[in-house]
């Protein structure tokens, strides 16, 4: 990290998550303001960051800002994005790009017409096991790339029934564009940014409208049942342009074990990623990636092998790499709003199909 960076940075959102983007910059020693239309929000940030908080963005960015972080809900993606960089102000934003693929167009147009760097936060590319598992992949470790199974399902963790999260106007869907698109995006990560020629899919709401939901995943409140008008499982299956395919399965309830994994089918050799993570204690946290092989040295056998690596916290790095290309001026090759466009272009392809 570039240690001489001291950078004026904003967080519009003060919820859960711009409090914790606000805690790493602050960790990182940059000089932290805030904004939100709730004055409960506002003062939150006031106890632990100080009284530079405004309740609009506008406000916000008349501070001389260097870079803002963006973790509003995802249908304001777009207009808080599109001001702060036409005022020459840097953005990330907290997934996904928007709630609609119209508006992530919007964002990138805005992006690249401004020269803003445009970051989006896809965690998951900066988990140590992941960027191992990538170095393999570059390497031709598994030879060619046949098929990649994939699941990331949660037991029953809805993100809070009758909040912005299950409602289509304001997020742009359910469990595929909260936590399906970071399958999306590190499919594409792990296949080379490959485009996809078709897509099979379906969606359901099976748990979300219950009565009966059981309430024990969630790290939001449980409240309004009627305001459910999203798909809580999909199910789909991705064909690229070089014949490689992928299953995807997404679920935020399901009578299923919670995991989130990736299972690589390669010509020569063959991984299991589990990077299973919970809102809670009901399960373990997983960080672990497997290889397998068969070799006919001196008799047939399999070898099977456990990469054995340090856990990294992938909030913190993703925020470095921000910070330092901010302040290096230097637009990253990670996590760039055009990789962004394609995971929503995805996303929008499996919208339409249902």
């Amino acid at each position: 990290m570039n240690t001489n960076a001291y950078l004026d940075i904003g967080v519009v959102g003060l919820g859960t998550h711009g409090l914790h983007r606000a805690e790493i910059l602050q960790e990182f020693g940059q000089q932290v303001y805030g904004s939100d239309a709730s004055p409960d929000a506002r003062q939150n940030f006031e106890r632990r960051f100080g009284d530079d908080h405004f309740e609009t963005p506008t406000a916000l960015f008349e501070q001389g800002l260097d870079a803002v972080v963006i973790t509003t809900p995802n249908k304001f993606h777009a207009p808080v994005a599109t001001e702060a960089m036409k005022r020459g102000i840097d953005v990330f934003i907290e997934k996904p790009l928007a709630n609609t693929l119209e508006n992530a167009r919007q964002i990138a147009t805005v992006a690249e017409e401004t020269d803003r760097i445009c970051m989006v936060g896809y965690q998951s590319r900066f988990l140590n096991v992941c960027k191992i598992l990538k170095w393999y992949i570059d390497r031709d470790y598994f030879g060619t790339i046949r098929h990649v199974q994939s699941a990331y399902m949660r037991r029953r963790g809805v993100p809070g029934r009758g909040s912005w999260y299950t409602s289509k106007e304001i997020s742009g869907g359910g469990a595929l564009i909260d936590i399906g698109i970071h399958v999306i995006d590190l499919l594409l990560y792990f296949l080379d940014e490959s485009d996809v020629d078709d897509i099979m899919s379906t969606t359901r709401s099976d748990f979300g409208g219950r009565d009966s939901y059981a309430y024990l995943d969630m790290w939001g409140e449980d409240d309004d049942t009627q305001m459910f008008d999203v798909e809580d499982s999909v199910s789909a299956f991705l064909e690229f342009e070089d014949d490689t395919t992928a299953t995807v399965e997404v679920a935020w309830a399901v009578n299923a074990e919670t995991t989130h994994t990736y299972h690589i089918h390669g010509t020569e050799a063959g991984a299991r990623l589990d990077i299973t993570d919970v809102l809670n204690a009901t399960a373990d946290v997983h960080q672990s990636l497997q290889l397998f092989e068969a070799r006919t040295g001196g008799a047939d056998h399999y070898l099977d092998s456990s990469v054995t690596t340090n856990r990294n916290d992938p909030y913190k790095e993703q925020i470095e790499t921000f910070i330092d290309a901010v302040a290096t001026d230097e637009p990253p090759s990670i996590n760039t709003v055009e990789q962004a466009l394609a995971v929503q272009r995805i996303i929008d392809r499996i919208y339409d199909d249902n």
